[in-house]
Parts: structure tokens; sequence; C-alpha cells
């Protein structure tokens, strides 16, 4: 074959190779998993993300990896845990030479572009791996409708030429709550409150609750909580207000992520788009005297994760697979046909989302510091339970049987028995298997 002839023939298998995805990776912070309507929560119209369930693939058991921002977003962003990616804490960057999604997708030849909160900062000075598209600012107020501008307008003028892209819009709410719980600091007057959301079912506080929780109420965490679990100064009315506001929030974001949506539609770019949707972590909602993330209670552990695009199932709800926002990452891989980091911690969704085929996964991880650097807790989420173990401290351990008690009300720890040894072994073999400098009290 002349060399000419090869590379006709080259020419012709490439114009017939199916075109990668293009990607999009939609964002909110501080979402918990029931907060959207589509998740049969009457108390708030969210009919984007209600759009992406219904044309996709929703996951009804999906985990951050760490209920605070910038641990939960390290190990979105790399498919590690925390204690690998050294983001512990709030603000700390990713370590040096671990690559990030951008730098993967990049190097594959994705154009990759990033608008709105990173909270990862020194990998971020640089636009390492993503070009940047629209900034972030410390209230979703400020911040959502110009993203949402931004990224609609990147797609309607660039988004249709060249290669596929990666595009990431992280939104900020409905993080505002942070600040409405600031500026609210309990018996005031509550007009409207006859259509305000009830009081959640395990809003009790448990005698037994384990110190980490007493330290954040004593401490506070970002000082928020304190009125609201000690000294009780929130009623239950306030309460309801407070859940009032946040799903006000939600709504408001979620109109911003209707707008991205909809610049999709008009171009024809959601026809060759896999869209992904999550929140970083959830919120506490009143639930256990608590209206903030860091604790290991669903209503902030527990967060939404949906899929939509080309051969996805639509209208599936798969509540038989334990999924983590650390499978994020492999599952856009395996789409865009890019090599996954061997040490990833995630995998694939997309046996899941082509095939309806439940993952073979026991459990999924999680990790928790507070207080000063010595102070670590970890959870193992498994099918029927969730065990959480500390590194000191009082009632270091819990667990609780999901099937019986979702609201985690009672601590079955503290009557021993072969499902505590079954998780404590799990977790023991999860610290072996990852490298974690985690040792329980």
């Amino acid at each position: 074959m002349t060399r000419r002839g090869f590379v006709s023939t080259l020419g012709a298998a490439a114009a017939q190779a199916p075109r990668r995805p293009n990607l999009l990776l939609l964002m909110t912070d501080q979402q918990s998993f029931g907060a959207w309507s589509g998740a049969g929560n009457p108390w708030l119209r969210t009919p984007a993300m209600d759009s992406i369930a219904k044309a996709g693939t929703s996951f009804g058991e999906a985990y951050c990896a760490y209920p605070v921002c910038s641990p939960s977003r390290g190990s979105i962003f790399t498919s590690r845990l925390p204690h690998e990616t050294g983001v512990r804490v709030n603000g700390k960057a990713i370590a040096p030479g671990m690559a990030t999604m951008g730098e993967m997708f990049r190097s594959a030849g994705y154009r990759t572009v990033y608008g709105g909160k990173w909270h990862l900062p020194k990998s971020f000075d640089g636009m390492t791996g993503f070009e940047k598209i629209a900034g972030g600012d410390r209230l979703g107020a400020h911040m959502d409708e110009p993203l949402a501008g931004a990224c609609s307008e990147w797609l309607r003028t660039k988004g249709r030429g060249g290669e596929p892209f990666l595009m990431v819009a992280s939104f900020m709410n409905p993080h505002d709550i942070c600040e409405w719980i600031r500026q609210h600091p309990g018996h005031r007057s509550h007009p409207g409150l006859a259509s305000f959301p009830p009081v959640p079912g395990n809003m009790a506080v448990s005698a037994a609750e384990p110190e980490f929780m007493r330290y954040h109420r004593t401490a506070g965490y970002d000082q928020m909580s304190k009125g609201v679990g000690i000294a009780s100064e929130w009623r239950r009315d306030d309460v309801r207000h407070y859940l009032h506001g946040y799903y006000r929030l939600i709504e408001d974001v979620d109109r911003q992520i209707g707008r991205v949506l909809g610049a999709l539609r008009e171009t024809g770019l959601d026809r060759d788009t896999l869209i992904a949707f999550c929140s970083d972590h959830g919120e506490g909602m009143g639930a256990h005297r608590w209206v903030q993330k860091a604790a290991f209670y669903e209503e902030s552990a527990h967060v939404p994760l949906l899929f939509a695009g080309p051969g996805v199932r639509s209208g599936q709800v798969d509540r038989a697979s334990l999924a983590s926002l650390a499978d994020i990452l492999p599952t856009f891989c395996d789409y865009a046909g890019v090599k996954p980091p061997a040490d990833a911690r995630g995998v694939s969704l997309r046996p899941v989302l082509e095939g309806g085929k439940a993952l073979d996964r026991p459990w999924v991880a999680g990790e928790l510091r507070y207080g000063d650097a010595s102070r670590e807790g970890r959870m193992i989420r498994s099918e029927r339970f969730k065990y959480v173990a500390f590194n000191g401290g009082a009632d270091s351990e819990q667990l609780f049987d999901l099937w019986l008690d979702p609201g985690e009300t009672f601590n079955l720890a503290p009557l021993g028995g072969q499902d505590l040894v079954a998780h404590r072994e799990i977790l023991a073999r999860q610290v072996s298997r990852t490298g974690d400098d985690f040792k329980r009290a």
C-alpha cells in the first residue's frame, strides 16, 4: 500500500469513529440528597435538576468522601480520598504531582473550561488543566447568575467548534444558607409560617452523641450551630423558617442550572454531551438539631448524583448501588476513552447507567477532621449499616441500622455484636488498603 493510500485509509477510519462525548459537570454546594423535588420533596420545585433525572439515571445511595467543601472537591477532581490528596480541611491545595480531572482531559485532547467555585486554592491559581471562564464569589447571590451566563455564552459561541469539551459549572448555592444562619439567631417572628416545611422527625439530640458533635456545639463549625444545639435558642418554628429559606436557595440555583441546560439544548450539544450533576456535600437540615455540614449523618454526607446523555438509560433510579462522588472522574474517563488513574478510589458507573446492573460494591467510605489536626473520624456505609469511628473522645463509635432507623437516632455500637465487629474489620481493611494513617480509639 502506498503511503498516500495508507493515510487515506486512516482518514476514512477516523471519519467513521464515534465522536468522543462532551462532558458537563454541574455542581451545587451544600445540597442534601433529599433537597430537590425529584427526590419526592414536596416543599420545593427544581425543574432543571428533575429534567436531568427524567432524561437519565439518578443514584439513591450516593455519598461524598468528606462532608466539607475543599476535601470533598479534592476527591471529586482526583478520585482519591482526602488523606491521599492532602486536603483534610478547607482551603488546602491538592498534593503536588497528583493529576486532576482538568489535567487528564486536557492531555487527552479535550477543551477544558471551569467556572465558579473551586476552593482548592493553590492548584487553581494557575488554572492547572482548566481555562477559567468565570470566577467565584463568597456568596451565591453574587456568583451564580453571572456563572450561568458565562457558561451559556461559552456553549453558544465556542461549544460546537473543534475537539470535545469538558465544562465544570460549579455553583455556590445553596451554600448561602450559612449566611442565612448567621443572620437568624432565633426567636424571630415568622410571617408565612403556615406554608413552611415541618421540622424533621429526627430533630432530637441524642444524649450519647459522639464527642465531635459536642465539640461542634461548644466551639461551633464557623460558630454557626452553637445556638441551635446547646442553648436551644432555635425553636421548632425557627427550624421551619430555616428549611424554607434553604429550599428557596436551591430553587434559585436550579434556575441558573436551567439556563445552562437551555443553552446546551439550543445549540444541539445535548445530543453529544454526558451530563453529571452532584453537590459536594449536604446540609444538616435541622436533624439532630444540626444546621451545618461536617457530620457523618445522612443529611450532611448523603448527596444527589445524576447522569444523563447518550446511552444513559432514562428515568431510572438506582437504589441498589452504593455510589461515591469519587466515581465521577472514572465515569467520565470511561465515556471519553481516557485511561483513569491507576490508583483511583472510584469506579466507572457506566455499567449502571447503560445496563441497569447494580454496582458490586459492598461499602463506600468517608472521612472527617475536626478541631485540631489530631482529631479524625471515618465512616463506612454498607448496604444496611453506617459505621462511624473516631480516634478519641467519648462515644467514639456509632453503628446505625439504616433500614430500621433511617433517622440515625439509635446507636447500636454500645450493644456490641457481630455487625459491629464486621464493620470494624471493614474499616481496618480500608485503612490498610489506602495507606490511611487513621487509628481507631
